[in-house]
């Protein structure tokens, strides 16, 4: 199996500057797992970092496309193989959970195609409506009041079952960045004064004269940053198979390097 290193975590905790340092030492180049940075026009607003080192899937689709989970792993896994096949080590960096257990750990649902009729239909739905025509099962308070997921949890249900052979390819090294929840706080509240300086309202303005606030893409626009690193987190920890760091450790970058080093010699 190809070996693929992954940086994860909350928002704010510095996965994409930590990625570039380490790709600078084994020679790798970055894959975006961020739902959010795959579209263009959306920099500010997404935060998206613009290292010294190659870095795949950012500026994917317009904030009008379609974009899902199936097409990211699409793309990632072709990244991958280009990264590999070029003598170099594919590092996934990101906070979007789902598109990374997506590329490690495919789930039988994640080919079945959007069926647009049904969605136009159920869009015209209130959430409770939604509610009532699935079984909330395992899906957490955030899922379960968001229509899109609602949606699709239909979507999947109505679809045939096709059983698809999903093989785990990647010998992936999972690394994740975290810290107290008043120090993301702080550096979250920091990040967003930069992006402000930078040109975010400015950013916002255009989108919102170009683009219809109520596609998904526009979620992006006005997230609560704070909410959305403990909605990260809860997910992240729930995973097994993830080596945790805290990013106030003095010797961070040099514990993570010699773990990957031994992981990739």
């Amino acid at each position: 199996m190809n070996k693929i290193l992954v940086i994860c975590g909350p928002t704010a905790t510095g996965k994409t500057a930590l990625a570039a340092e380490l790709a600078c030492v084994f020679n790798g180049e970055l894959i975006s797992a961020d739902s959010r940075q795959v579209y263009r026009g959306m920099d500010f607003v997404t935060g998206k970092d613009r290292p010294d080192v190659p870095i795949w899937l950012y500026d994917v689709v317009d904030p009008d496309e379609e974009f899902s989970v199936s097409q990211w792993v699409r793309l990632a896994r072709a990244a991958s193989a280009d990264i590999v096949k070029r003598g170099k080590l594919p590092i996934v960096v990101g906070g979007t959970g789902l598109y990374i257990n997506a590329l490690l750990r495919p789930f039988e649902t994640i080919d079945i195609p959007p069926d647009k009729a049904l969605r136009k239909k159920l869009y015209k739905l209130s959430v409770s409506d939604l509610q009532e025509m699935v079984t909330r099962g395992d899906m957490n308070d955030s899922d379960w009041n968001n229509p899109r997921r609602l949606i699709r949890k239909i979507e999947i249900g109505r679809y045939k079952k096709i059983k698809i052979k999903q093989e785990i390819i990647y010998d992936a090294l999972i690394i994740g960045l975290t810290a107290p929840l008043s120090v993301l706080d702080t550096r979250i509240d920091e990040r967003l004064k930069k992006r402000l300086r930078q040109g975010m309202k400015e950013e916002i303005t255009s989108l919102l004269k170009k683009y219809n606030k109520e596609l998904p893409s526009m979620t992006a626009i006005g997230l609560n940053e704070h909410a959305y690193a403990r909605r990260q987190m809860t997910w992240f920890k729930k995973q097994s198979d993830i080596h945790w760091f805290d990013i106030r450790s003095e010797k961070l970058v040099d514990n993570i390097e010699l773990l990957v080093r031994k992981w990739y010699t």
